[in-house]
Parts: structure tokens; sequence; C-alpha cells
């Protein structure tokens, strides 16, 4: 019998972790899993000009909670200012406490390679996190080992992105694209169409999953980093592809 497992989305702003991987998050819902949804920041800096920024960012984590219900799951946001949050010790720890607390098996997150600042320090303080919530001696919290670390794919973070890991989500695309619709920007942003992108992307993504898989219609897809110290064999087993 298969063993639940825990999986962690980690985003620098609500809507990355749902948006770019929120598909496999809702496969492993409907496997069973526990699905934790993580933002390092409300994503409060992306209001738009009829809405100011303290209702935007309730909005935000008014939507993030309704997603990650949605998936039977729950939502986390460390409420750091977007577009300003510090390069510390204060925040690798913090989130090294947070896996500690939540003790996922898998964490998903932004590739480390962005244009973006707050998605490339946030692939770090995962990373950051990972080592130091195995590593190093809590006063409160016991040591946790996280399993693997994969990177989600994400057009702003697409310098040096080579997919590792393929995943499919054909009969998880509805359950995603009903909850995500829950966050603003999803489908109100005036800057990108996000669910379009990436409802195309995972059909782009499902015609190479189909060479391996026939009956494979949508996928996602995840890399790995040579700055990790996971077994590949491990990582490949890790989400299910089935």
């Amino acid at each position: 019998m298969r063993k639940p497992i825990h999986i962690m989305a980690v985003g620098a702003h609500i809507l990355d972790a749902e948006i770019t991987c929120g598909m496999t998050l809702a496969k492993h819902s409907m496997l069973g899993d526990k699905i934790t949804t993580v933002a390092i920041t409300a994503g409060e800096g992306g209001h738009p000009d009829n809405i100011d920024i303290e209702t935007f960012k309730k909005m935000n984590i008014e939507g993030a909670t309704k997603f990650a219900k949605a998936l039977g799951g729950n939502f986390i946001c460390m409420n750091y200012p977007d577009s300003g949050v510090p390069e510390t010790e204060e925040i690798y720890n913090a989130f090294a406490d947070l896996i500690r607390r939540e003790k996922p098996d898998i964490i998903l997150t932004h590739w480390s390679e962005s244009f973006h600042e707050d998605h490339s320090l946030t692939s770090k303080i995962v990373r950051m996190g990972v080592r130091r919530a195995a590593y190093v001696p809590s006063e409160t919290l016991p040591a946790h080992f996280v399993r693997s670390v994969l990177y989600a794919e994400n057009w702003e973070d697409a310098k040096d992105f080579i997919p590792f890991k393929y995943v499919d989500v054909t009969d998880s695309f509805d359950l995603w694209r009903e909850a995500v619709q829950n966050i603003y920007a999803s489908t109100r942003s005036t800057y990108f169409d996000y669910l379009g992108y990436y409802d195309a992307l995972s059909l782009t993504r499902g015609y190479l999953a189909a060479i391996h898989k026939k009956d494979c219609k949508r996928a996602e897809c995840f890399a790995i980093s040579e700055m990790d110290r996971f077994g590949q064999k491990q990582i490949k087993n890790d989400l299910s592809f089935e």
C-alpha cells in the first residue's frame, strides 16, 4: 500500500507556486498526500491601480488559502515585503524552522536562474533552509531531513532550466484550473495571461511526456540542481508519473 507523503510548494509571491506546480499538487492531493503551499511574500506589489496594496494583500491571502483548501491542504504566508525580501541569516533560520515544524518530504520551488530577484532569492532560501533544518541545531525543534527538492518550470525562471522529471497531470488539470482562479492575478492580470500560458504549457509538456506514457495529455516538469545533494534515483521516484 502506498504511504502518503507531504509535499510543500514554496513561491516568492502568492500565485507563483500555485500556477507553476499546482497541477502536480492537485494530482498528489487526489492521491491522498498532504499539501502545503508557502508564499514568502503576499505578492502585494502586483496590485492593480484600482485596488490599494493592503486590500490586495488581503485578497491574495484569502485566494491562496482557498486554493490550498480546494486541494485539502494548508497555506502559509511568511509575510515578508514584496520586492523587499531580505537576504539574511534570519530568513534562512525562519524557513528552517518552518521545515522543522511542517516536516515536508518534498519541496517544490523556483529555479535559481531568474530575472526576478525575489524568485532567485526564494530558491536560495529554500536550499539554505533545507540544509539548516537537517544539520543546524535548534533549541526548540527537532531536525528534519527533506527527501528532495525539485524546481518548477516558470517563464520568469527559464535560464538554464532543463527538465529532469515529468509529472502526468492529465487527471488533475480540472481541479487545478478551478482552484487557481481563486487567486486574482491568475485570470485578471493586465500584464500576463497566467492561466492561459500554464494551460498551454501543460499541453506542450504533455506531448513530450506522451513519448513515454501514451495516454498522457498534460504534464508539468521539474529540474534538479547540482547544488543539492539528493540522489537522482530518489528524485525520479519522488513525484508520481503514473
